[in-house]
C-alpha cells in the first residue's frame, strides 16, 4: 500500500517557482559534513558513499566496546536536532542521546543528510551499508531520527530488511501531489524531467513515503508532540497505522521538541527500545548531566 500524505508547509508567495528554483540551485554530488558537537565523545570521522552514488556522506562513529548492535542516529535540517551547534543547546542532547546508546553497548553512527528530499534515504541506506561493511550482521542495526532525518529513516528501513528498529520522532514529509499541486498541470512533465535528471527520481512514479506496510514486521516507534504545528497527530497516527508503529504521544508543544524538553524521560525510553528489540547488553546506567540517573537497568 503506498501512502502519500498532505503536510503543512511553509506559506510562500510563489510555491511552484520556489519549488522549481530548488531543484536546480540545489546540490547534489557535495560532501555531507559531520555534526562536530561530539568531539567529547572521541568519535571516530568516517565516510562512505549514499547507497545511489550522488553523495559522499561523512560521519561521526562512536564505537561501543563489543558491540553487536548499533543505530544510526539521524540529524535533520537546520534547527532539528543539533545540525546547528547554536540552536538552543541542542547539539549537546543529541550528544547526550548518543553517548547514552554508547554506554548501553550500542555503536553509533550519526549522519548527516545532504539536503531535504526523498533521496535522503540513500543516505541513511549509505549509513547501514558501512556498518554491514564493518560486521555488524542484519537484524542487529537500528535508526534514529527526527522531523526529515525521521521520514528519511522510515523510508530506508522500509527498503532494507537489515534494519529491526526504527525510532521516528515528529517524522515529516511532504507527498508528491502537495509539492506539484502549485505548479499546475502543464508543468508536471518539466517538474517530473527535472527529477529525474537533477536527483535520479521521478516524481510522478513514486510516492515519497514509498510502501511502509513493509515495515509491519520490524519494531518501529513514532513519538510525536500533541502541539506540534509541523506535523500534526493525525499525521502521526496515520503514520503508524500504515507501518504498523507504536506511537507515543507527548505534552510537547514544539515541532521535534520532546528529546529537549523532556530528556531524561525520552533517553530512557528510546534507549530501552533500542536494548530491547536489538537484543544489546545493559552496561552502565544513564546519566544526563545536571540530573538524576533516568533509569535504573531493567532485568533481563
Amino acid at each position: 500500500m503506498n501512502i502519500s500524505l498532505h503536510l503543512p508547509t511553509s506559506p510562500l508567495a510563489s510555491p511552484g517557482l520556489h519549488w522549481l528554483t530548488g531543484l536546480f540551485t540545489r546540490p547534489h554530488h557535495r560532501a555531507v559534513a559531520p555534526d562536530s558537537s561530539l568531539s567529547t565523545a572521541s568519535p571516530d570521522e568516517v565516510s562512505f558513499p549514499s547507497r545511489d552514488g550522488r553523495a559522499r556522506v561523512e560521519a561521526s562513529l562512536l564505537p561501543a566496546a563489543k558491540a553487536s548492535s548499533a543505530v544510526v542516529l539521524v540529524v535533520g535540517q537546520v534547527g532539528c536536532w543539533g545540525s546547528d551547534a547554536r540552536v538552543e543547546g541542542r547539539s549537546l542532547h543529541v550528544r547526550t542521546m548518543a553517548q547514552a546508546l554508547r554506554a548501553r553497548g550500542i555503536t553509533v553512527l550519526v549522519t548527516r543528510l545532504r539536503g531535504h528530499g526523498e533521496a535522503e534515504r540513500h543516505d541513511v541506506l549509505g549509513a547501514i551499508d558501512y556498518l554491514l561493511a564493518l560486521g555488524y550482521r542484519s537484524g542487529s542495526i537500528g535508526v534514529l531520527g527526527a522531523s526529515i532525518g525521521a521520514m528519511a529513516g522510515l523510508l530506508a528501513a522500509a527498503e532494507e530488511p537489515a534494519v529491526r528498529a526504527v525510532v521516528a520522532d515528529s517524522p515529516r514529509g511532504g507527498g508528491l501531489s502537495a509539492q506539484l499541486q502549485p505548479l499546475g498541470a502543464p508543468l508536471l512533465p518539466l517538474a517530473r524531467w527535472l527529477g529525474r535528471v537533477l536527483s535520479g527520481v521521478d516524481l510522478g512514479r513514486r510516492p515519497i513515503l514509498g510502501d511502509l506496510t513493509a515495515l509491519r514486521d520490524r519494531s518501529v516507534l513514532i513519538i510525536q508532540g500533541r502541539g506540534d504545528k509541523v506535523v500534526t497527530p493525525t499525521t502521526a497516527q496515520t503514520l503508524a497505522k500504515a507501518c504498523g508503529a507504536r506511537l507515543w504521544l507527548t505534552a510537547s508543544q514544539s515541532h521535534a521538541g520532546t528529546l529537549h524538553e523532556a530528556l531524561p524521560l525520552y533517553i530512557t525510553r528510546v534507549v530501552d527500545y533500542f536494548c530491547h528489540h536489538l537484543q544489546a547488553q545493559a552496561s552502565t546506567p544513564i546519566i544526563v548531566p545536571g540530573l538524576a540517573p533516568a533509569w535504573q537497568p531493567a532485568s533481563a
